[in-house]
């Protein structure tokens, strides 16, 4: 496993956190910890999400694989970053995260899955290097991602 998110170029910021969050609290996730991971993984994301933007647009180069895969992998360590009780009552002030997400977590996770398998569309798309389809489906999964953060962000 190690090795897969060394290739996407996300294992140290994630693993550390979670690592950390291991050690320091067997039972469950400290804020700190569960802080970090969030922000690497968002900002992976983003990032990632972003360079297949600059595709769509035209920007010269090959399909943007690399980067449709790392959303896939960030989309499905979601649930590592938030599982029930991972004291996320301290986070809301600066996240918005709603206590829906532990009260309904079996949704939350639906959601999370329906990113992932647009994700996955995603980079199945991205192979084909047909720009407008990798838009159309740039689009999916960004509803996907939205549909998360309206649902269980405040």
């Amino acid at each position: 496993m190690v090795h897969s998110f060394r290739r996407i170029g996300i294992a140290r910021p994630i693993l550390r956190a979670l690592v950390l969050a291991a050690i320091v609290s067997p039972g469950g996730l400290h804020a700190e910890a569960v802080e970090q991971a969030l922000i690497a993984t968002m900002r992976s994301m983003g990032a990632a999400m972003t360079e297949i933007d600059k595709f769509t647009k035209g920007h010269e180069g090959a399909p943007p694989a690399e980067s449709a895969r790392k959303v896939v992998m960030l989309a499905r360590s979601i649930p590592g970053i938030f599982p029930p009780g991972s004291e996320l009552d301290e986070l809301p002030s600066k996240f918005g995260t709603a206590a829906s997400t532990w009260d309904d977590y079996e949704r939350f996770l639906d959601a999370q899955k329906k990113l992932a398998v647009e994700a996955s569309k995603l980079f199945a798309i991205t192979g084909t290097g047909d720009r407008d389809a990798v838009a159309r489906q740039m689009t999916m999964t960004r509803q996907a991602c939205g549909a998360c953060h309206e649902t269980f962000r405040n």
